[in-house]
């Protein structure tokens, strides 16, 4: 017994010292952002996870446990969203524009490969956060070993009529009265302001069995989170997440409702993956595979994730399986 404790504890101790978990402030272009870092090992490839337009992630630690096997998992709270709203008020917001998030979202990329030392960092964009990626891996490849998207935006217009077709004939099929009635009162998209864009997206949006098992287990660890959690900015409290995303989505919304991702050219030069819900029924996958099948890159890879709808981040098991299979692997090459 003796023997196998002085074995044990030097592993342990290895273990420990590998362990990276922390939570700061750092200036991102003239703003105090918050960011953490998550991991079981300094070694592991760097992911930076980019959420959609005033999402604060880094309370959501919880929901990527298991990723930090694997990954130094890197949240980012955007302006607008989080502590960093915490903190700055209304200031991040004002000028809240997407090619100002996307110098953001590169400075934030250049700040995670130092204080990491790596050579290069995965990007992961989900929802709204997959416009940056996009964005990041057109502008600075140099930075990426590479680019992941899911809830993947890549024409908004077209996704947008995609969905409100594919959403109006589900509630018909499911004899949805009060559904049809209101998607048919707003009618086919475009819209003229976020109030609408809201109703057709709380259908499109809803979530799957799989999708609600996983954000409820968030919210249950939300609720009662350590009272020493390096990745909370304690004595901050924060505001609606569901408030600071609408009204950073405002602000964003002429950007957005118009993207289309062609405009970024077509060649890439880091391997570009897009792991979709197999239900998506808002960034709808049929654009997704068009626009996979026209661009270049060193590896380019469309993959379905079982179960999920578009909110495949609340599958989050599901989600790295995917990324241990094939993102893991071209990040560990972008490092030798």
């Amino acid at each position: 017994m003796r023997s196998n404790d002085t074995t044990q504890a030097p592993r342990t101790a290895r273990r420990a010292a590998a362990r990276i978990d922390r939570g700061e402030f750092a200036a991102i272009n003239g703003l105090d952002n918050w960011l953490t870092f998550r991991g079981d090992d300094r070694g592991n490839p760097a992911l930076l996870v980019l959420g959609g337009p005033g999402v604060g992630l880094s309370a959501w630690a919880p929901l990527f446990a298991s990723w930090e096997r694997h990954f130094t998992v890197v949240q980012w709270d955007q302006p607008g969203g989080g502590a960093t709203q915490a903190k700055n008020g209304d200031l991040g917001l004002s000028t809240l524009t997407l090619e100002r998030l996307v110098r953001d979202a590169v400075a934030v990329a250049e700040l995670v490969r130092a204080r990491l030392a790596k050579r290069r960092v995965v990007a992961l964009g989900f929802s709204g956060g997959s416009l940056l990626s996009l964005a990041v891996a057109s502008r600075r490849p140099d930075l990426l070993s590479a680019c992941v998207g899911t809830g993947q935006f890549v024409d908004w217009p077209r996704q947008d009529a995609a969905s409100y077709a594919l959403v109006l004939a589900r509630a018909r099929a499911a004899r949805d009265a009060a559904a049809v009635a209101e998607l048919e009162r707003i009618g086919p998209p475009p819209y003229p302001d976020t109030a609408t864009d809201a109703i057709k997206s709380r259908h499109a949006g809803a979530l799957t069995p799989a999708e609600a098992a996983g954000l409820a287990a968030l919210l249950a660890a939300l609720a009662q989170p350590p009272p020493n959690a390096t990745y909370l900015a304690h004595g901050l409290p924060l505001g609606d997440p569901r408030a600071l995303s609408l009204a950073a989505y405002d602000e964003l919304r002429a950007d957005i409702v118009s993207f289309d991702a062609r405009r970024l050219g077509r060649s890439f030069r880091v391997p570009m993956f897009f792991f979709q819900g197999e239900h998506d029924a808002y960034s709808v996958t049929d654009p997704v595979r068009d626009y996979v099948a026209e661009i270049d890159a060193p590896r380019k890879l469309l993959a379905l994730v079982p179960s999920a709808g578009h909110s495949t981040i609340f599958t989050s098991d599901a989600l790295l399986g995917l990324l241990v299979a094939h993102v893991w692997p071209a990040a560990l090459e972008a490092e030798r």
